[in-house]
């Protein structure tokens, strides 16, 4: 028969056992969920880095367009693209547009990017008149 002092042991022991499965899911919960923060602002380091050394290229390799005539040559219509959730609420959005390289259209895919500084507002590419014709202006922050 089993004792009264070993149905106790029993019943403590299962507790113990009990206490110890919720106190490890609670740990292994809290640890997931710290990764995956940590993977998230790696993801979102590593993507403005990205964005960072492309506009620098592109800004080494600016010079300027110009085109000679009474209109400036139309912009194509916009692409339709999807706006993936922002990495953090400093970033905003930089909608895709189209820009000029070498005479031609080039489209920008859109991506989420952080102001210089808070008072800053994404200005997309647009000719500007300029002596006999007009000059393409690159998107830039203002």
């Amino acid at each position: 028969m089993i004792s009264q002092r070993s149905k106790s042991f029993s019943a403590t022991g299962l507790g113990l056992v009990l206490a110890l499965v919720l106190t490890s899911s609670s740990c292994l919960r809290a640890q997931r969920a710290h990764h995956q923060r940590s993977l998230a602002v790696k993801a979102e380091a590593e993507a403005d880095l990205a964005h960072a050394q492309a506009d620098a290229v592109r800004a080494q390799a600016f010079e300027p367009e110009y085109f000679e005539g009474d209109v400036p040559p139309a912009t194509p219509t916009a692409m339709v693209e999807q706006m993936p959730s922002a990495p953090s609420p400093t970033h905003v959005w930089v909608a895709g547009h189209h820009t000029r390289r070498g005479g031609q259209w080039v489209w920008v895919r859109g991506r989420w990017a952080v102001p210089p500084s808070s008072g800053s507002v994404w200005v997309p590419g647009h000719w500007v008149s300029h002596l006999h014709g007009f000059m393409w202006i690159n998107g830039a922050w203002r």
